[in-house]
Protein backbone atom coordinates (compact mmCIF):
# COMPACT_ATOMS: atom_id res chain seq x y z
CA UNK A 1 0.00 0.00 0.00
CA UNK A 2 1.18 3.42 -1.05
CA UNK A 3 1.95 6.14 1.21
CA UNK A 4 -1.30 8.41 -0.77
CA UNK A 5 -3.61 5.58 -0.75
CA UNK A 6 -2.72 4.80 3.05
CA UNK A 7 -3.61 8.66 3.60
CA UNK A 8 -6.90 8.46 1.47
CA UNK A 9 -7.69 5.07 3.72
CA UNK A 10 -7.19 6.98 7.23
CA UNK A 11 -9.66 10.22 5.62
CA UNK A 12 -11.92 7.72 4.52
CA UNK A 13 -11.86 6.06 8.09
CA UNK A 14 -11.97 9.20 10.12
CA UNK A 15 -14.62 10.61 7.99
CA UNK A 16 -16.67 7.67 8.95
CA UNK A 17 -15.92 7.89 12.74
CA UNK A 18 -17.40 12.00 12.18
CA UNK A 19 -20.33 10.16 10.07
CA UNK A 20 -20.74 7.33 12.87
CA UNK A 21 -20.76 10.46 15.54
CA UNK A 22 -23.29 12.09 13.71
CA UNK A 23 -25.42 8.97 13.58
CA UNK A 24 -25.47 8.14 17.60
CA UNK A 25 -26.20 12.18 17.83
CA UNK A 26 -29.19 11.75 16.02
CA UNK A 27 -30.80 8.52 17.40
CA UNK A 28 -30.18 10.10 20.68
CA UNK A 29 -31.94 13.06 19.80
CA UNK A 30 -34.90 11.17 19.16
CA UNK A 31 -35.22 10.92 22.71
CA UNK A 32 -36.27 6.76 21.89
CA UNK A 33 -32.39 5.77 23.61
CA UNK A 34 -29.60 5.24 21.87
CA UNK A 35 -27.22 2.59 20.32
CA UNK A 36 -26.51 -0.36 22.17
CA UNK A 37 -22.76 0.39 22.59
CA UNK A 38 -23.07 4.39 23.81
CA UNK A 39 -26.40 3.50 26.11
CA UNK A 40 -24.29 3.49 29.08
CA UNK A 41 -21.88 6.58 28.06
CA UNK A 42 -25.56 8.51 27.44
CA UNK A 43 -26.79 7.55 30.53
CA UNK A 44 -23.88 8.70 32.88
CA UNK A 45 -23.79 12.31 30.60
CA UNK A 46 -27.61 12.69 31.96
CA UNK A 47 -26.64 12.39 35.64
CA UNK A 48 -23.30 13.81 35.68
CA UNK A 49 -21.89 17.40 34.42
CA UNK A 50 -20.14 15.54 31.59
CA UNK A 51 -21.36 15.52 27.77
CA UNK A 52 -21.99 12.37 25.87
CA UNK A 53 -19.11 13.13 24.18
CA UNK A 54 -16.91 13.20 26.91
CA UNK A 55 -17.81 10.08 28.77
CA UNK A 56 -17.55 8.28 25.40
CA UNK A 57 -14.05 9.47 25.45
CA UNK A 58 -13.59 8.31 29.49
CA UNK A 59 -15.49 5.56 28.60
CA UNK A 60 -13.22 4.09 25.45
CA UNK A 61 -10.41 4.96 27.09
CA UNK A 62 -10.68 2.30 29.65
CA UNK A 63 -11.34 0.10 26.76
CA UNK A 64 -8.11 1.13 25.50
CA UNK A 65 -6.28 0.65 28.75
CA UNK A 66 -7.62 -2.85 29.58
CA UNK A 67 -6.24 -3.65 26.31
CA UNK A 68 -3.01 -3.31 27.36
CA UNK A 69 -3.43 -5.54 30.12
CA UNK A 70 -4.76 -8.52 28.19
CA UNK A 71 -1.52 -8.56 25.49
CA UNK A 72 0.57 -11.66 26.02
CA UNK A 73 3.58 -9.35 24.47
CA UNK A 74 3.24 -5.52 26.11
CA UNK A 75 6.81 -4.72 23.61
CA UNK A 76 5.32 -6.05 20.41
CA UNK A 77 5.43 -2.69 18.88
CA UNK A 78 2.27 -3.24 16.35
CA UNK A 79 0.29 -4.16 19.12
CA UNK A 80 1.13 -1.14 20.67
CA UNK A 81 0.74 0.98 18.05
CA UNK A 82 -2.80 -0.33 17.70
CA UNK A 83 -3.71 0.77 20.85
CA UNK A 84 -2.26 4.10 20.58
CA UNK A 85 -4.14 4.54 17.06
CA UNK A 86 -7.25 3.88 19.32
CA UNK A 87 -6.60 7.19 20.62
CA UNK A 88 -7.08 10.00 18.30
CA UNK A 89 -10.01 7.94 16.71
CA UNK A 90 -11.99 7.87 19.69
CA UNK A 91 -10.79 11.49 20.39
CA UNK A 92 -12.67 12.39 17.10
CA UNK A 93 -15.68 10.11 17.58
CA UNK A 94 -16.30 11.75 20.65
CA UNK A 95 -16.05 15.37 19.49
CA UNK A 96 -18.54 14.33 16.74
CA UNK A 97 -20.71 13.11 19.08
CA UNK A 98 -20.87 16.12 21.02
CA UNK A 99 -20.85 19.22 18.24
CA UNK A 100 -23.82 16.98 16.19
CA UNK A 101 -25.69 16.96 19.91
CA UNK A 102 -25.38 20.66 20.48
CA UNK A 103 -26.31 21.73 16.42
CA UNK A 104 -29.29 18.94 16.30
CA UNK A 105 -30.89 20.57 19.66
CA UNK A 106 -30.34 24.08 17.86
CA UNK A 107 -32.11 23.26 14.96
CA UNK A 108 -34.44 20.69 14.98
CA UNK A 109 -38.25 21.55 16.27
CA UNK A 110 -39.75 20.78 19.54
CA UNK A 111 -39.83 16.36 19.14
CA UNK A 112 -43.71 16.06 20.57
CA UNK A 113 -44.49 13.99 17.33
CA UNK A 114 -43.85 10.20 18.15
CA UNK A 115 -43.84 9.44 14.37
CA UNK A 116 -40.94 12.51 13.90
CA UNK A 117 -39.09 11.10 16.26
CA UNK A 118 -38.89 7.36 15.27
CA UNK A 119 -38.23 8.84 11.88
CA UNK A 120 -35.31 10.74 12.97
CA UNK A 121 -34.39 7.49 14.80
CA UNK A 122 -34.69 5.51 11.55
CA UNK A 123 -32.43 8.10 9.77
CA UNK A 124 -29.67 7.70 12.55
CA UNK A 125 -29.75 4.67 11.91
CA UNK A 126 -29.26 4.42 8.35
CA UNK A 127 -26.33 7.19 8.93
CA UNK A 128 -24.63 5.26 11.07
CA UNK A 129 -24.97 2.39 9.25
CA UNK A 130 -23.43 4.79 6.13
CA UNK A 131 -20.72 5.31 8.57
CA UNK A 132 -19.85 2.23 9.15
CA UNK A 133 -19.71 0.50 6.28
CA UNK A 134 -17.23 3.20 5.17
CA UNK A 135 -15.00 2.27 8.14
CA UNK A 136 -15.03 -1.26 6.91
CA UNK A 137 -13.98 -0.19 3.31
CA UNK A 138 -11.26 2.02 4.98
CA UNK A 139 -10.04 -0.47 6.40
CA UNK A 140 -6.95 0.68 8.36
CA UNK A 141 -8.07 0.47 11.66
CA UNK A 142 -10.81 -0.85 14.72
CA UNK A 143 -12.53 1.70 17.31
CA UNK A 144 -11.69 1.06 20.69
CA UNK A 145 -15.17 -1.32 20.98
CA UNK A 146 -14.41 -3.31 18.53
CA UNK A 147 -10.71 -3.48 19.57
CA UNK A 148 -11.73 -4.02 22.92
CA UNK A 149 -13.70 -7.00 22.26
CA UNK A 150 -11.28 -8.77 19.46
CA UNK A 151 -8.70 -8.01 22.33
CA UNK A 152 -11.31 -10.31 24.55
CA UNK A 153 -11.32 -12.81 22.37
CA UNK A 154 -7.90 -13.61 21.93
CA UNK A 155 -7.40 -13.30 25.53
CA UNK A 156 -10.23 -16.09 26.46
CA UNK A 157 -9.87 -17.53 22.72
CA UNK A 158 -13.54 -17.08 22.47
CA UNK A 159 -15.61 -16.52 18.96
CA UNK A 160 -16.27 -12.57 18.29
CA UNK A 161 -19.55 -12.58 17.72
CA UNK A 162 -20.64 -14.01 21.00
CA UNK A 163 -17.74 -11.67 22.93
CA UNK A 164 -19.70 -8.58 21.21
CA UNK A 165 -23.09 -9.67 22.08
CA UNK A 166 -22.18 -10.09 25.33
CA UNK A 167 -20.23 -7.12 25.18
CA UNK A 168 -23.30 -5.47 23.63
CA UNK A 169 -25.60 -6.07 26.42
CA UNK A 170 -23.63 -5.51 29.43
CA UNK A 171 -23.63 -2.25 28.59
CA UNK A 172 -27.12 -1.88 28.02
CA UNK A 173 -27.77 -3.39 31.44
CA UNK A 174 -25.13 -1.33 32.81
CA UNK A 175 -27.54 1.57 31.29
CA UNK A 176 -30.21 0.15 32.82
CA UNK A 177 -28.96 -0.11 36.47
CA UNK A 178 -27.60 3.42 36.31
CA UNK A 179 -30.82 4.85 35.26
CA UNK A 180 -32.72 3.18 37.67
CA UNK A 181 -30.75 4.24 40.64
CA UNK A 182 -30.08 7.70 39.91
CA UNK A 183 -34.12 8.14 39.27
CA UNK A 184 -35.05 6.20 42.49
CA UNK A 185 -36.01 3.51 39.56
CA UNK A 186 -38.14 5.92 37.45
CA UNK A 187 -36.73 5.83 34.46
CA UNK A 188 -34.21 4.64 32.10
CA UNK A 189 -33.64 7.24 29.03
CA UNK A 190 -30.83 5.63 27.32
CA UNK A 191 -32.45 2.39 26.68
CA UNK A 192 -35.98 2.69 24.60
CA UNK A 193 -37.13 0.73 21.55
CA UNK A 194 -34.55 2.80 19.96
CA UNK A 195 -32.25 0.67 21.33
CA UNK A 196 -33.91 -2.23 19.87
CA UNK A 197 -34.30 -0.78 16.70
CA UNK A 198 -30.78 0.52 16.27
CA UNK A 199 -29.55 -3.31 17.14
CA UNK A 200 -31.64 -4.78 14.84
CA UNK A 201 -31.56 -2.57 11.84
CA UNK A 202 -27.65 -1.04 11.39
CA UNK A 203 -26.32 -4.18 10.67
CA UNK A 204 -28.95 -5.42 7.98
CA UNK A 205 -28.33 -1.63 6.70
CA UNK A 206 -24.20 -2.29 6.66
CA UNK A 207 -24.79 -5.44 4.24
CA UNK A 208 -27.77 -3.25 2.16
CA UNK A 209 -25.00 -0.44 1.83
CA UNK A 210 -21.27 -1.61 1.45
CA UNK A 211 -21.72 -3.77 -1.82
CA UNK A 212 -22.45 0.10 -3.63
CA UNK A 213 -18.93 1.40 -2.00
CA UNK A 214 -17.42 0.55 -5.03
CA UNK A 215 -15.99 3.69 -5.76
CA UNK A 216 -14.49 4.31 -2.82
CA UNK A 217 -11.95 1.20 -4.13
CA UNK A 218 -11.78 3.96 -7.29
CA UNK A 219 -11.01 6.83 -4.95
CA UNK A 220 -8.28 4.63 -3.18
CA UNK A 221 -6.71 3.95 -6.06
CA UNK A 222 -5.99 0.58 -5.33
CA UNK A 223 -7.00 -3.15 -6.61
CA UNK A 224 -9.21 -4.52 -4.23
CA UNK A 225 -8.36 -8.02 -2.76
CA UNK A 226 -11.89 -9.08 -4.46
CA UNK A 227 -10.52 -7.71 -7.79
CA UNK A 228 -7.14 -8.99 -7.50
CA UNK A 229 -8.68 -12.54 -7.27
CA UNK A 230 -11.06 -12.22 -9.55
CA UNK A 231 -8.04 -10.35 -12.19
CA UNK A 232 -5.96 -13.54 -11.11
CA UNK A 233 -8.71 -16.13 -11.68
CA UNK A 234 -8.30 -18.16 -14.73
CA UNK A 235 -11.71 -19.36 -16.15
CA UNK A 236 -11.28 -23.23 -16.08
CA UNK A 237 -14.37 -25.66 -17.36
CA UNK A 238 -15.79 -26.80 -14.35
CA UNK A 239 -19.19 -28.74 -13.20
CA UNK A 240 -20.79 -28.02 -10.00
CA UNK A 241 -23.95 -29.90 -8.06
CA UNK A 242 -26.12 -28.66 -6.13
CA UNK A 243 -28.34 -31.89 -4.74
CA UNK A 244 -31.31 -32.75 -3.00
CA UNK A 245 -29.91 -35.59 -0.04
CA UNK A 246 -29.93 -39.16 -1.67
CA UNK A 247 -30.16 -37.77 -4.96
CA UNK A 248 -26.59 -39.49 -5.63
CA UNK A 249 -24.65 -36.38 -6.00
CA UNK A 250 -20.95 -37.89 -5.02
CA UNK A 251 -21.73 -40.61 -7.27
CA UNK A 252 -22.67 -38.88 -10.61
CA UNK A 253 -20.05 -36.56 -9.98
CA UNK A 254 -17.16 -39.30 -9.85
CA UNK A 255 -18.92 -40.71 -12.73
CA UNK A 256 -18.46 -37.08 -14.44
CA UNK A 257 -14.89 -36.35 -13.20
CA UNK A 258 -14.29 -40.34 -14.79
CA UNK A 259 -15.71 -39.52 -18.05
CA UNK A 260 -14.73 -36.50 -18.67
CA UNK A 261 -11.16 -36.81 -17.11
CA UNK A 262 -11.37 -34.07 -14.79
CA UNK A 263 -10.50 -33.38 -11.01
CA UNK A 264 -13.54 -34.67 -8.55
CA UNK A 265 -13.56 -32.81 -5.36
CA UNK A 266 -15.63 -33.36 -2.36
CA UNK A 267 -14.85 -34.16 0.83
CA UNK A 268 -11.13 -33.22 0.01
CA UNK A 269 -12.57 -29.95 0.55
CA UNK A 270 -12.38 -30.00 4.28
CA UNK A 271 -8.94 -30.81 4.21
CA UNK A 272 -8.23 -27.69 2.18
CA UNK A 273 -10.59 -25.34 4.58
CA UNK A 274 -8.84 -27.02 7.63
CA UNK A 275 -5.74 -25.63 6.37
CA UNK A 276 -7.06 -22.55 5.81
CA UNK A 277 -8.69 -21.79 8.94
CA UNK A 278 -6.66 -23.30 11.55
CA UNK A 279 -9.44 -25.69 12.56
CA UNK A 280 -9.47 -29.29 12.47
CA UNK A 281 -10.67 -31.64 9.55
CA UNK A 282 -13.75 -32.97 12.39
CA UNK A 283 -14.67 -29.38 13.29
CA UNK A 284 -15.15 -28.51 9.06
CA UNK A 285 -16.95 -31.52 8.83
CA UNK A 286 -19.38 -30.73 11.39
CA UNK A 287 -20.11 -27.16 11.15
CA UNK A 288 -19.43 -26.01 7.49
CA UNK A 289 -23.05 -25.88 6.45
CA UNK A 290 -24.30 -25.17 10.35
CA UNK A 291 -25.74 -21.49 10.75
CA UNK A 292 -26.95 -21.57 14.49
CA UNK A 293 -26.34 -18.54 15.16
CA UNK A 294 -26.51 -16.59 12.00
CA UNK A 295 -28.88 -13.81 12.86
CA UNK A 296 -25.82 -13.32 15.93
CA UNK A 297 -23.56 -12.04 12.68
CA UNK A 298 -24.96 -9.98 10.75
CA UNK A 299 -23.59 -6.58 11.71
CA UNK A 300 -21.23 -6.21 8.78
CA UNK A 301 -20.45 -7.39 5.45
CA UNK A 302 -18.63 -10.51 4.70
CA UNK A 303 -17.73 -11.87 0.98
CA UNK A 304 -14.84 -14.65 0.41
CA UNK A 305 -12.03 -11.66 0.00
CA UNK A 306 -11.92 -10.58 3.50
CA UNK A 307 -10.20 -11.71 6.04
CA UNK A 308 -10.20 -14.82 8.24
CA UNK A 309 -9.65 -12.42 11.51
CA UNK A 310 -12.02 -10.14 10.26
CA UNK A 311 -15.37 -12.59 10.32
CA UNK A 312 -17.24 -12.20 12.74
CA UNK A 313 -18.17 -15.61 13.49
CA UNK A 314 -16.99 -19.10 12.80
CA UNK A 315 -19.39 -19.82 10.00
CA UNK A 316 -18.86 -16.83 7.99
CA UNK A 317 -15.21 -17.81 8.43
CA UNK A 318 -15.84 -21.08 7.33
CA UNK A 319 -17.67 -20.04 4.41
CA UNK A 320 -14.76 -17.14 3.92
CA UNK A 321 -12.69 -20.27 3.31
CA UNK A 322 -14.35 -22.40 1.39
CA UNK A 323 -14.94 -20.04 -1.24
CA UNK A 324 -10.93 -19.30 -1.15
CA UNK A 325 -10.36 -22.81 -1.51
CA UNK A 326 -13.13 -23.72 -4.28
CA UNK A 327 -11.95 -20.44 -6.28
CA UNK A 328 -8.79 -22.01 -5.99
CA UNK A 329 -9.72 -25.15 -7.12
CA UNK A 330 -11.35 -23.99 -10.19
CA UNK A 331 -8.79 -21.93 -11.39
CA UNK A 332 -6.07 -24.38 -11.40
CA UNK A 333 -7.84 -26.44 -13.33
CA UNK A 334 -11.00 -27.95 -15.07
CA UNK A 335 -13.23 -29.79 -12.43
CA UNK A 336 -16.47 -31.43 -10.75
CA UNK A 337 -17.32 -30.30 -7.23
CA UNK A 338 -20.11 -31.33 -5.26
CA UNK A 339 -22.55 -28.65 -2.77
CA UNK A 340 -20.93 -25.97 -0.38
CA UNK A 341 -22.66 -23.39 -3.08
CA UNK A 342 -19.89 -23.56 -5.81
CA UNK A 343 -22.62 -22.98 -8.31
CA UNK A 344 -22.58 -19.44 -6.84
CA UNK A 345 -18.98 -18.70 -5.91
CA UNK A 346 -18.01 -19.74 -9.12
CA UNK A 347 -21.06 -17.71 -10.91
CA UNK A 348 -18.89 -15.38 -12.53
CA UNK A 349 -17.10 -18.16 -14.53
CA UNK A 350 -18.89 -18.24 -18.24
CA UNK A 351 -17.18 -22.00 -18.04
CA UNK A 352 -19.17 -23.29 -15.39
CA UNK A 353 -21.95 -25.66 -16.06
CA UNK A 354 -24.23 -25.95 -13.04
CA UNK A 355 -26.24 -28.58 -11.94
CA UNK A 356 -28.99 -29.34 -9.52
CA UNK A 357 -30.50 -32.79 -9.01
CA UNK A 358 -33.28 -33.38 -6.94
CA UNK A 359 -35.28 -36.53 -6.65
CA UNK A 360 -38.77 -38.47 -5.14
CA UNK A 361 -38.79 -39.24 -2.06
CA UNK A 362 -39.82 -42.55 -2.54
CA UNK A 363 -36.50 -42.52 -4.60
CA UNK A 364 -34.36 -40.59 -2.72
CA UNK A 365 -35.33 -43.09 0.57
CA UNK A 366 -34.61 -46.07 -1.44
CA UNK A 367 -30.75 -44.99 -2.17
CA UNK A 368 -30.46 -43.76 1.50
CA UNK A 369 -31.01 -47.41 2.64
CA UNK A 370 -30.06 -49.39 -0.37
CA UNK A 371 -26.49 -47.17 -1.13
CA UNK A 372 -25.75 -45.59 1.36
CA UNK A 373 -26.87 -48.66 4.13
CA UNK A 374 -28.25 -46.05 6.39
CA UNK A 375 -31.33 -47.28 8.78
CA UNK A 376 -35.09 -46.04 7.74
CA UNK A 377 -34.98 -43.43 10.69
CA UNK A 378 -31.53 -42.29 9.70
CA UNK A 379 -32.51 -42.04 6.74
CA UNK A 380 -35.45 -39.85 7.41
CA UNK A 381 -33.01 -37.94 9.68
CA UNK A 382 -30.77 -37.08 6.91
CA UNK A 383 -33.44 -36.30 4.55
CA UNK A 384 -34.84 -33.65 6.63
CA UNK A 385 -31.91 -32.32 8.43
CA UNK A 386 -29.28 -31.77 5.68
CA UNK A 387 -31.83 -30.50 3.08
CA UNK A 388 -33.46 -28.04 5.22
CA UNK A 389 -28.85 -26.89 6.37
CA UNK A 390 -27.66 -26.46 2.91
CA UNK A 391 -31.47 -24.29 2.00
CA UNK A 392 -30.95 -22.29 4.84
CA UNK A 393 -26.82 -21.95 4.17
CA UNK A 394 -27.42 -21.02 0.77
CA UNK A 395 -29.99 -18.19 1.69
CA UNK A 396 -27.69 -16.56 3.51
CA UNK A 397 -24.53 -16.77 1.99
CA UNK A 398 -26.05 -16.69 -1.38
CA UNK A 399 -28.98 -14.36 -0.80
CA UNK A 400 -31.62 -16.63 -3.15
CA UNK A 401 -33.12 -19.85 -3.19
CA UNK A 402 -31.72 -23.05 -3.75
CA UNK A 403 -34.19 -24.52 -5.60
CA UNK A 404 -34.74 -21.55 -7.85
CA UNK A 405 -34.44 -23.39 -11.24
CA UNK A 406 -33.60 -20.29 -12.69
CA UNK A 407 -29.84 -20.36 -11.58
CA UNK A 408 -28.87 -23.56 -12.52
CA UNK A 409 -28.01 -24.74 -16.12
CA UNK A 410 -29.26 -27.93 -15.81
CA UNK A 411 -31.82 -29.55 -13.36
CA UNK A 412 -32.44 -32.80 -13.32
CA UNK A 413 -34.28 -35.86 -11.29
CA UNK A 414 -32.04 -38.66 -10.43
CA UNK A 415 -34.87 -40.67 -9.95
CA UNK A 416 -37.11 -40.58 -12.58
CA UNK A 417 -34.14 -40.94 -15.28
CA UNK A 418 -31.40 -42.22 -13.13
CA UNK A 419 -27.30 -41.46 -12.87
CA UNK A 420 -26.53 -42.94 -15.81
CA UNK A 421 -28.58 -40.69 -17.72
CA UNK A 422 -27.78 -37.17 -16.13
CA UNK A 423 -24.49 -38.17 -16.78
CA UNK A 424 -24.88 -37.82 -19.97
CA UNK A 425 -26.95 -35.00 -20.12
CA UNK A 426 -24.45 -33.15 -18.34
CA UNK A 427 -21.44 -34.37 -20.56
CA UNK A 428 -23.17 -32.94 -23.89
CA UNK A 429 -23.85 -29.95 -22.26
CA UNK A 430 -20.25 -29.71 -20.77
CA UNK A 431 -18.93 -30.38 -24.11
CA UNK A 432 -21.42 -27.91 -25.71
CA UNK A 433 -20.18 -25.25 -23.50
CA UNK A 434 -16.61 -25.84 -23.81
CA UNK A 435 -17.04 -25.68 -27.82
CA UNK A 436 -18.95 -22.65 -27.89
CA UNK A 437 -16.40 -21.20 -25.75
CA UNK A 438 -13.36 -22.84 -27.73
CA UNK A 439 -15.09 -20.64 -31.01
CA UNK A 440 -15.91 -17.61 -29.70
CA UNK A 441 -12.36 -17.62 -28.38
Amino acid sequence: MTKAELAKRYFIFFLSLWINGFGVALVTIAALGTTPISSAWYEISLHTPLTFGMVTMLGNLILITSQYFMLKDKKDKKALWGLFSQIPATLLFSVSIDVNMFILQNSIAELHFYLYRFALLLLGSIILAFGVALEVKADVALVAGEAFVKAVCVFLHKEFGIIKTCFDLSLVCLAVIIGLVCTNFTEVASVREGTLVGALMVGPCVRIIAPHLGFIDRFFGSVTTAAKEQADFAFNPVITISREYGCGGRILGKMLAKKLNLKFYDSEIITLIAKETGYSEEYVSRNENRLDNALLFQMIMQDYAVPLDKSLSKQDALYVASAKVIRKLASDGPCVIVGRGADDILKDNPLCVKIRLFASFDSKLERCLNTYHLTKEKALKAMNLFDKRRAEHYAHYANADINDIHRYDLVLDSGAIGLDECCNLICDLFKYKANNAAQKA
